[in-house]
C-alpha cells in the first residue's frame, strides 16, 4: 500500500472519532442533559424518555439563543 493511502485511512479514522466525540458531547450532554434536568424538575416522579429529553432540550437551547440575541440587540441599541 502506498504511504498516502495509509495516512488517508488513519486521518479518516481520527476525524471520524473526533466527529463522533463532538456529536456525543453536544447531543447527549448539552441537549438531552438539559432536557432531562428540566423534565425531572417539572415531573419528578416519572422518568423522561430520550425523545422527550431531546425535544425539551432543543426548545430550551433555542429559547436561550433567542433570548441572548434579544438582550444583545437591546444592549447595543441603548
Amino acid at each position: 500500500m502506498p504511504l498516502g493511502d495509509i495516512a488517508g485511512e488513519a486521518l479518516g479514522g481520527v476525524f471520524r472519532f473526533i466527529g463522533r466525540l463532538l456529536f456525543e458531547v453536544v447531543v447527549e450532554l448539552l441537549i438531552q442533559g438539559a432536557g432531562h434536568v428540566i423534565l425531572r424538575i417539572v415531573r419528578p416522579k416519572s422518568e423522561p424518555g430520550e425523545t422527550a429529553c431531546t425535544l425539551v432540550g432543543l426548545i430550551f437551547w433555542a429559547t436561550v439563543i433567542v433570548l441572548g440575541w434579544y438582550l444583545y440587540r437591546q444592549s447595543i441599541a441603548a
